[in-house]
């Protein structure tokens, strides 16, 4: 890898993680926003016309918004576990391009899953009540939207196992090649190295 590579390499992971750091704490802003205005006086009163209070409402407002943050930074995360696990290790030997593949497309569909997650949990409070007798519906429309996630989530792990598998077997051979070296070279009365 020549250094113009590094450096490109260098500022694409900066701009990645600053970027993804940047929505991260967006996002948490925007919940610790939800938590001040819930302690408002009368948001735990009821919408006119609506069976849903405005602390349930403002909560779906940001659970969408959190959501939708998550959801846009899904692919940035995947990036970055590509970046993080593509690095050569202390040995330096790169892992295996389908371990790093297959681990970025973890990280994005559990980060996937999450956003689902939240939009379940946040848009609740308005929709359960909506839905009254129907609130079965609520509960099996969000079952399928996350099994979308679940299933590529599966997948992914799944086509992973090989590769990393493989992986630990050549460590382990390599650590015990390298013991067995030592041991005869020593009953030999030579150094690994070849000097005796």
């Amino acid at each position: 890898m020549s250094s113009n590579d590094s450096a490109i390499g260098a500022a694409l992971d900066r701009d990645t993680v600053r970027s993804t750091s940047r929505l991260l704490i967006g996002a948490l802003a925007i919940v610790g926003v939800l938590a001040v205005v819930t302690l408002l006086p009368g948001v735990d009163r009821l919408v006119p016309f609506a069976p849903a209070t405005f602390a349930a409402v403002a909560t779906a407002v940001v659970a969408l918004a959190v959501a939708g943050t998550l959801l846009y930074a899904a692919p940035k995360f995947a990036l970055l576990t590509r970046l993080a696990l593509g690095e050569p290790d202390a040995e330096g030997d790169a892992r295996s391009d389908r371990i790093v593949e297959n681990g970025g497309g973890i990280v994005h569909w559990l980060v996937v899953f999450g956003a689902v997650l939240v939009a379940y949990r946040g848009l609740a409070g308005v929709a359960v009540p909506v839905l009254d007798g129907a609130a079965w519906a609520y509960d099996a429309g969000f079952l399928f939207v996350a099994l979308v996630p679940v299933v590529f989530l599966v997948a992914r792990l799944t086509v992973t196992v090989d590769p990393l598998a493989e992986l630990v077997a050549d460590r382990v051979a390599d650590e015990g090649s390298d013991g067995d070296t030592a041991e005869a070279a020593e009953t030999d009365g030579a150094t690994p190295d070849g000097d005796g």
